[in-house]
Formats: structure tokens, sequence, C-alpha cells
């Protein structure tokens, strides 16, 4: 027979800030838990993978993202986003003499057409 383990109180969650990683104590204007240095940061916009902007919201469970088109998404992976196009999203703005962010025209490359034939054997 096993025993449970002990309930420590104050363990079972533990917050971290999403601008340093450290301890989250308390709220910003936002609602997202962060610590004491960065009560007064705000979170930068997020677009979805979908290319829509992400909304932050706020719940008894915590922090959420909404989405027009996905919907609901966790907090979670909606910071995995924000790595995963974090790169993409500073490279399309950039900042002119005055200060203000304009946004940049991003060209896409035309995609390769690979023919694979029987006789690849890479590939089979």
């Amino acid at each position: 027979m096993r025993f449970k383990a002990k309930k420590i109180y104050g363990k079972s969650k533990e917050l971290s800030c999403p601008f340093c990683g450290g301890i989250a104590t308390q709220k910003n204007k936002q609602g997202l838990d962060v610590c004491r240095h960065h009560t007064q940061t705000l979170l930068e916009e997020i677009k979805c993978l979908c290319g829509s902007w992400l909304e932050t919201k706020c719940s008894q469970h915590g922090p959420y993202f909404k989405c027009i088109n996905c919907g609901n998404i966790s907090y979670s992976k909606g910071m995995e986003i924000k790595l995963i196009t974090g790169s993409k999203d500073s490279m399309s703005r950039s900042k002119t003499e005055t200060g203000s962010v304009r946004p940049t025209i991003l060209t896409r490359s035309e995609p390769k057409e690979i023919n694979i034939s029987t006789n690849d054997i890479e590939y089979f």
C-alpha cells in the first residue's frame, strides 16, 4: 500500500513572471501575475498563428488569450506562440526617426518544386 505525498500549503501552484521568470507576487494593469519589478510593464501584443491578434484576458482560473478566429488559447500555449512568432513580429516593424512604429511589408519567397522519382532511394 502506497501513501500519498504530503500536501504543503502554497506549493501546489507557483506563478512565474512572464518578463523575467521570477516568482510572481503582484498583478499588473492587464491582470497578469508579475514580480514586483514589472508591475507597471504591459505584455506586448502577440500575433496568433492564424494571423490575427491575441487579446489578453483573465478569469478566476488564471490568464488566457482570446483569438477571433481560433477561440480561447491557454496562457502557456500563447507564450509559446510569442516565442515562435516573436522574431518575425520584431522584423515586421521598424522605428522611424520620431520614435513611432510603422509596419513594413514582408515579401514571401516562391515555394520550391521538388520532383521525386522511383529511382531516389532517399525518399523511400
